[in-house]
């Protein structure tokens, strides 16, 4: 392998938003063997430092789902929703379902029309909006609460052609971006700028928006927490995130005794071919 790519919650860290040590320890074999590790989240850049003990000078970082690709402080590459169709579809959302709980990520920033407190795991900084008012701008994402909508199939039908909608947190929140916005399109990117294959890289995750880069990569590995959908586009299944699943895993790839498995996982993806 020449590259790793982890998503960050429900993968990397532990249930408590932690990072163990011995996570770190093999992070650090990975970049002493030349190993690119770099992370794939849905989560904005104003996260990352409160989350990873990191040295991000010269690490790679692909956020909201691949809508920004970070080289350590660079904005490297974005491919955001013009301000006009964030607009079009937040009206729509509120026109359709009274009361609907939404929120806009632009330039890095949280913009809601409800009190986060109601959402699990959300944390500030905020701006509460009345977005009949608001100014639109490139928007990287338009996340829904859809704990209280039971068809979805409805919203999917509204988006304009040119977005999307990737449905998460165990089908509580729709996460709208442009269509072409996706972890793993992000990592083929950044993989071809190393001038290595998808088949050298792998990849970690645990959540429907990371299905696309761990059947794609060369080595796709669901964390024992992921739901069964995810699980079945995967090689591997590893141990949960609170059983260090992404160290345990990695560890074998150092100490050479992931060839076995290796090996396997390539025959299968030739025989999908």
């Amino acid at each position: 392998m020449r590259m790793v790519v982890s998503d960050l919650d429900g993968t990397l860290l532990k249930s408590d938003k932690s990072i163990s040590e011995k996570t770190l320890q093999i992070l650090g074999e990975l970049e002493a063997k030349n190993i690119v590790f770099m992370i794939a989240t849905a989560r904005a850049r104003r996260h990352i430092h409160n989350l990873l003990p990191f040295n991000f000078d010269n690490m790679y970082c692909i956020n909201y789902n691949g809508a920004e690709i970070y080289h350590g402080s660079e904005l490297i590459y974005n491919n955001y929703l013009e301000g006009n169709v964030a607009k079009y579809i937040v009206k729509w959302l509120q026109e359709t379902y009274q009361g609907i709980n939404v929120s806009l990520e632009i330039s890095n920033r949280l913009f809601t029309n409800f009190d986060i407190k109601v959402m699990d795991n959300w944390s500030p900084p905020y701006t509460q909006v009345d977005f009949s008012t608001f100014e639109y701008k490139p928007t990287a994402k338009i996340l829904v609460d859809l704990r209280y909508i039971s068809d979805t199939a409805q919203i999917m039908e509204m988006l304009p052609d040119n977005c999307r909608m990737i449905i998460t947190d165990g089908g509580t929140l729709g996460q709208i971006a442009h269509k072409d916005v996706s972890k793993i399109n992000a990592v083929k990117s950044l993989a071809k700028s190393f001038g290595y294959g998808l088949e050298e890289v792998i990849a970690f995750g645990d959540d429907y928006n990371d299905i696309e880069m761990i059947r794609e990569c060369g080595i796709g590995v669901a964390m024992g927490n992921a739901p069964q959908k995810v699980k079945e586009a995967a090689d591997i299944i590893a141990g949960t995130n609170d059983e260090d699943g992404v160290a345990m895993e990695l560890e074998r790839i150092i100490k050479g005794s992931f060839h076995q498995r290796l090996s396997r996982s390539v025959i299968r993806k030739k025989k999908q071919e």
